[in-house]
């Protein structure tokens, strides 16, 4: 009997040391604001043939995440000690406007485990954001949803996450981590179609500067695999359901502090579409440059202000002015106005089969559960078939403009 509680003292014991260095954190942020839209179709644009909108008018509509992306999360790490972790995250997003969860999946956003050690670096496995989107972001100083829409603009995104993906991150290495991630198909017999393949690599070793390169590419993407749900569509109707191809986009990247309260950023990025794959398609090889500008001002300890252009080869333009005041340091007010333009050259070279698109003056989640009260200016709810609808999916030419005051709020 004794020895029965010794033994019973002693599990209580290790399980009381092995709880202590075990960690979970529950995080998340909520991002919700309105905007008043002006210049948007009154009508949904048929993208198969026509080059013009006849009408355009204006909405007000409460819009979820428009600066950061509302979602919900857990991180766990557990010391194994000799320097080596054990960690895991999931993340879902959250609609504010209907507290409703994304259409993709509960945990669409993460859903990984990893081994990390200080002088090997860390082993992801599972669904993860794209590695070239988390660089991305950072290439200009004062970003956001709406700011950073033009990496799919110019179609240089694979998406922002990545399924079934092993990642490598290096440790931090003479001021330089870089990260590897691939993500498998899961399928037999379709050799490399359905694969991606994402990497970055961020440099701080020269004295406030940072140096970004970004890269990404899916082969053999096309009626199932790492297209979003609306961008399937579009495809489809463009192109054809049984078409694939293979895609890829690169940017590269400078930021430099100025002074203590002014930064510059500048990238450029390129999207290219073809026909590389095992399965024949009826679209011919196309590619689009961008390149941006971006600076951001700490006008007071409270204050930040920001400023972004863009522009691709094709004539579509964004012009991107911010503002944000810290109530406290997880809760702030920001205001947004955004202007754009598209040119003719951005739905004719869409009608091709290439998805070129231009700028939308606002971003929003683009879950296929975002809820409206009613129809809106296109028949459907703001975020999945209105103009805003997914960042970097409006196909029209001629100009718009977006103004919007949000909070948003971190815990």
């Amino acid at each position: 009997m004794k020895k029965s509680l010794f033994a019973l003292a002693a599990l209580g014991a290790f399980a009381s040391a092995a709880q202590a260095q075990s960690t979970v954190t529950l995080y998340g942020t909520l991002d919700s604001s309105v905007a008043f839209l002006t210049g948007v179709p009154l009508a949904t644009l048929s993208t198969a043939t026509s080059t013009t909108v006849s009408t355009t008018g204006s909405q007000t509509a409460f819009i979820d995440g428009s600066f950061a992306t509302s979602s919900w999360g857990m991180r766990g790490s557990e010391d194994l000690g000799g320097g080596m972790k054990a960690n895991f995250n999931v993340e879902s997003d959250l609609l504010t406007n209907s507290g409703q969860t994304h259409s993709a999946g509960l945990f669409r956003r993460a859903a990984n485990v990893s081994l990390a050690h200080a002088q090997y670096g860390e082993v992801y496995l599972g669904r993860r954001g794209n590695a070239y989107i988390i660089a991305t972001g950072q290439m200009l100083p004062v970003s956001g949803n709406t700011a950073h829409q033009w990496r799919n603009v110019n179609n240089s995104s694979m998406g922002d996450q990545i399924s079934n993906s092993i990642t490598y991150a290096t440790p931090t290495i003479m001021q330089t981590n870089v990260v590897g991630q691939i993500g498998l198909n899961n399928t037999t017999n379709s050799g490399d179609d359905g694969q991606v393949y994402a990497a970055h690599l961020i440099n701080k070793s020269v004295k406030d500067l940072q140096i970004t390169a970004a890269y990404n590419r899916a082969v053999g993407v096309g009626d199932q695999l790492q297209l979003s749900a609306a961008e399937q569509v579009t495809y489809n109707t463009l192109t054809g359901a049984a078409t694939r191809r293979n895609q890829e986009g690169y940017a590269v990247g400078l930021k430099y502090q100025v002074t203590p309260a002014i930064t510059v950023g500048t990238l450029y990025s390129h999207g290219r579409v073809n026909n590389g794959s095992s399965i024949t398609a009826g679209t011919s090889a196309q590619s689009m440059g961008l390149g941006a500008f971006g600076v951001g001002y700490q006008a007071t300890p409270a204050l930040l202000l920001g400023a972004n252009y863009a522009k691709t080869t094709f004539a579509s333009s964004m012009t991107n002015l911010q503002a944000h005041y810290m109530l406290s340091k997880r809760t702030r007010v920001y205001s947004q106005m955004t202007f754009t333009t598209s040119s003719s050259q951005t739905i004719q070279q869409s009608t091709g089969g290439t998805l070129a698109r231009g700028f939308s003056p606002i971003a929003c989640n683009s879950s296929s559960t975002q809820a409206a009260n009613a129809a809106n200016l296109t028949g459907s709810n703001t975020c999945d078939g209105g103009l805003p609808t997914t960042a970097g999916a409006q196909n029209y030419p001629g100009s718009a403009a977006g103004y919007n005051v949000g909070i948003l709020h971190t815990f």
